[in-house]
């Protein structure tokens, strides 16, 4: 890989690390744009997909931010109620099946990592 090639493609990463950082910042967590994954994550949560074969988990994630962001509801119910949100979404899926076990699979994980992210 030639010198040039290599500068452009580190330079293209930090303007997009840049951007997320200030939209992390001004957003206070998730850009409104990639609301799946941990809002402190670096890159805005470029990692995280929002959705699987043409089902959208962007609003199931949003709900599930705003469920979370409420202490009178416990952790665990606002997970079931994320699940649920993701697995409907499936329904309009290319592939349902599929995209329910990816549901199974972001909602494994949030329940498993999600005492990471303490309530505010």
């Amino acid at each position: 890989m030639s010198p040039m090639l290599t500068m452009v493609r580190v330079s293209v990463l930090f303007l997009l690390l840049t951007t997320a950082v200030q939209a992390q910042d001004r957003w206070g967590g998730c850009p409104p744009w990639r609301p799946c994954g941990p809002g402190n994550s670096w890159g805005g949560n470029l990692l995280f997909r929002q959705g699987v074969s043409g089902a959208d988990f962007r609003p199931a994630c949003s709900a599930h931010d705003a469920c979370f962001a409420d202490p009178s509801i416990p952790r665990k119910c606002c997970d079931r109620a994320f699940l649920a949100s993701m697995q409907a979404s499936c329904n309009c899926s290319e592939n349902p099946v599929l995209c329910r076990m990816k549901a199974r699979q972001i909602y494994v994980g949030v329940r498993l990592f999600g005492w990471m992210y303490p309530r505010q």
